[in-house]
């Protein structure tokens, strides 16, 4: 290559990142438009951060925790509404949450990760990644950023280091606001130390420092406030134990949402055979694989653990009877589904046994099929949210306007300045 044809080859590859970007923004519109063209509050968006910011002030909502932990990147979401007509907050707090759930897959196509992986390859994890076939919880509200911010600052750690300061800015503030964003630096923070100890870079450190600093604030925010969470039992067994894990990390994504529902008779043979078959995948990779995907088996494993002990399900009845269904809590199983894939994605590489090659193509043929049949989602019940803004617009100063939002049964109520 010419000297002279480097600068527009640098060009090309970065309009072909830009085209992927609005791509991948498009595609997660398309699940469900809805969040575009009607655009409501989705259940916390907007009872606890857009009302407690516009009722309390933004400075001090800031400093609330949530369910034992702080939610930095939401209550940002619904300040930064706050500058525009409330008519339209709904929608300026769903475009940010779909720039964070652009995040990991756009990040993952970049120049970063050639080193880990071949494009064609990053492509189909982005593409598996935006088409999880279990986001519907997550997907385009700001309530589920955190699960995407943490994946993109694991992402941040596991690539290779920046190169100039714009990539630096990037990867200290995502990892920070990750970090303040739910508690999911504690899960990051191990896995950064294991990558800076093989790495040896200053850089990974400086990024471990930044998790320990935040992992420090959200444990100590969680042990002060245990009480914020709920006190419901856990009902824990073992045959729970395998419907759960496998089921809902297993066979949901392979098979769809309403396999194991429509087939009761075989459900816990088989749920029992895809947790044992999955369990000697992840050793194989633990054993085979790169540093960096053995370190997402274990991030992912992290989430797991986390969910299962500490769920956040319900006020009064036991949390795992429930999170066998598979439309319920559907949040805890988007980091383990996505490191489950992706697992798939190395199996089917070149230079993997032909064995290993074949059981990954099909886990990832299943898969692809079923992100298709379940493509889109259902929008939100439609709320009139237009009919509300223009009743609180006209509201005198001082008066209470209680507002619906989605799910039906939750409700905002701002305090009109």
């Amino acid at each position: 290559m010419t000297p002279e044809a480097t600068p527009a080859r640098k060009w090309r590859h970065r309009l072909v990142l830009v085209l992927l970007f609005f791509l991948i923004v498009a595609a997660i519109i398309s699940r469900r438009p809805d969040c575009v063209f009607n655009a409501q509050f989705w259940a916390e968006d907007g009872k606890l951060r857009f009302a407690s910011n516009y009722n309390l002030g933004v400075l001090k909502a800031l400093t609330i925790p949530e369910a034992g932990y702080f939610q930095t990147f939401p209550r940002l979401a619904a300040a930064v509404a706050m500058l525009v007509p409330f008519r339209y907050a709904p929608l300026v707090v769903s475009l940010l949450a779909i720039a964070v759930q652009t995040l990991p897959a756009f990040f993952l196509l970049t120049a970063r990760f050639e080193r880990l992986a071949p494009f064609r390859a990053r492509l189909l994890m982005s593409l598996l990644l935006i088409a999880i076939p279990t986001s519907f919880e997550v997907h385009a509200n700001v309530t589920g950023s955190m699960w995407f911010l943490s994946l993109t600052a694991f992402l941040i750690v596991m690539a290779a280091p920046p190169r100039d300061w714009g990539w630096r800015i990037f990867d200290v503030a995502l990892v920070a606001l990750s970090g303040m964003t739910g508690p999911f630096c504690v899960f990051l923070l191990p896995v950064a130390i294991v990558q800076a100890y093989f790495r040896h870079q200053r850089w990974t450190w400086l990024l471990v420092g930044i998790l320990c600093a935040t992992a420090g604030v959200q444990i100590s925010e969680i042990f002060s406030g245990v009480a914020t969470r709920t006190g419901a039992p856990l009902g824990a067994t073992p045959e729970l134990f395998v419907r759960i894990v496998g089921g809902r990390t297993i066979v949901t994504p392979l098979l769809g949402l309403d396999f194991l529902p429509n087939h009761p008779a075989i459900a816990f043979p088989l749920c029992a055979a895809a947790l044992a078959g999955a369990g000697l995948l992840v050793v194989y990779a633990f054993l085979k694989a790169p540093l960096e995907l053995r370190l997402l088996g274990v991030f992912g494993c992290c989430f797991l653990a986390g969910a299962l002990m500490l769920p956040l399900v319900s006020e009064h009845d036991a949390a795992w009877p429930q999170m066998v269904h598979p439309r319920v809590a559907v949040r805890y199983w988007v980091i383990p589904v996505v490191a489950f894939v992706w697992i798939c994605v190395w199996m089917v590489a070149r230079g993997r046994p032909v064995a290993v090659r074949a059981i990954g193509s099909l886990l990832l043929a299943a898969a692809l099929w079923t992100d298709i049949r379940y493509w889109r989602y259902a929008p939100l019940e439609d709320l009139d949210f237009p009919r509300y803004a223009a009743e609180f617009d006209r509201a005198p100063a001082g008066q209470a306007v209680t507002i619906p939002i989605n799910p039906r049964g939750w409700s905002m109520v701002l305090r009109k300045h």
